[in-house]
């Protein structure tokens, strides 16, 4: 059946194979974001794999391995955070549900007496305490409603994570077939320029955890030695989540830093608030805008303003697996353009 292909115009061939694509692609649209995130996790499993396979027998259980030695640390992290979070929620809504009905376990009176310190008229004072309590009401609501929200999620998102699991173990299995038929496929003319398109990818891989994970363990580290000398509970728990917290888009770890400084204003410990916002804004600025562009170019010539937007941007419209996506993304993108410049000027050297 195959060899009846030649008899086949390649006019007509082509043009399927487009509209297959297309339909293809329309069907995972829902998913595609999951499955290039695992083809991304899979370059790392792979590479986890490579250096623990002398030491084992199968290449599959290499590759087990590898995704095991990837997931543990990440799953011990979530369950510390959880558990500490939820233990601190749980006491932490009994006293929210106290200060909305005014008993005060918040203490709304010293709320009240801290804003008329900071100038504000006793009747100003007196009004802005009962927004903070409708507000909190409203939060009591929005929070019920957020986890009867999570909870009819779960299915979806045990999808999600169902399809991640299974790309990574295929791509970091399959991984070497996958690129063999992309070089199969490619007109031997072009195989130099996609060469260069492949090099720059791997270093755009290799750059992308160095500018996430790097970063986030420097800004969770640098706040929790904040924290800690500015005397807040929890110094682990609160650096632990700040770290993580830098993968939120746009927000990151101001998330953390506004609502402790503004609740410690709230209660009075002003200068406590306003360092650790003051302190905050120098840390996460530092580390985004500094950091996490000077080391990613250590293992890659993109510009440092591509990886930015691609690890911003990229989070925006895809969430997590956006900061992956997104840089990958524009840094192949910025080495395509960089390469066709380069032999574009060439050809023009050589006449």
């Amino acid at each position: 059946m195959i060899s009846n292909l030649k008899k086949i115009s390649s006019s007509s061939i082509i043009p399927l194979i487009i509209i297959l694509t297309i339909l293809s692609v329309g069907i995972l649209i829902p998913i595609l974001s999951m499955v290039i995130f695992g083809a991304i996790i899979a370059y790392y499993v792979r590479f986890i794999a490579r250096k623990i396979r002398p030491r084992v027998k199968y290449d599959m259980l290499a590759i087990f391995l590898g995704m095991m030695i990837l997931a543990i640390p990440i799953f011990l992290l979530l369950y510390f955070t959880l558990s500490q979070f939820i233990g601190i929620a749980g006491s932490a809504f009994g006293s929210i549900q106290h200060a909305a009905a005014g008993s005060s376990t918040m203490n709304m009176a010293q709320i009240g007496q801290s804003l008329q310190n900071l100038g504000f008229s006793a009747t100003m004072s007196q009004s802005i305490v009962d927004i903070i309590q409708s507000g909190i009401t409203q939060l009591i609501s929005s929070i019920a409603s957020s986890v009867i929200a999570m909870i009819s999620s779960i299915p979806a998102l045990a999808a999600q994570v169902l399809i991640l699991i299974f790309s990574v173990f295929y791509f970091a299995r399959d991984g070497d077939k996958v690129v063999q038929y992309v070089k199969d496929v490619i007109p031997d003319k072009d195989k130099d320029f996609y060469q260069h398109i492949f090099n720059s990818a791997d270093d755009v891989l290799k750059s992308i955890i160095v500018g996430n994970v790097i970063p986030a363990v420097i800004l969770g580290i640098l706040s929790g030695i904040v924290y800690f000398f500015l005397g807040y509970p929890y110094v682990i728990l609160l650096a632990v989540v700040s770290g993580i917290a830098m993968f939120i888009p746009i927000i990151g770890p101001w998330i953390v830093y506004g609502a402790i400084g503004i609740l410690s204003i709230l209660v009075g410990n002003t200068t406590q608030g306003v360092l650790v916002i003051i302190f905050g804004w120098i840390i996460e600025t530092a580390t985004d805008f500094y950091i996490r562009p000077r080391i990613s170019v250590q293992y890659s010539e993109v510009h440092p303003l591509v990886f930015l937007l691609g690890f911003i941007y990229g989070a925006v419209t895809m969430g997590i697996p956006g900061l992956f996506i997104g840089p990958l993304i524009l840094g192949i993108t910025y080495a395509a353009f960089k390469v066709y410049r380069e032999e574009k000027v060439k050809s023009k050297e050589r006449q």
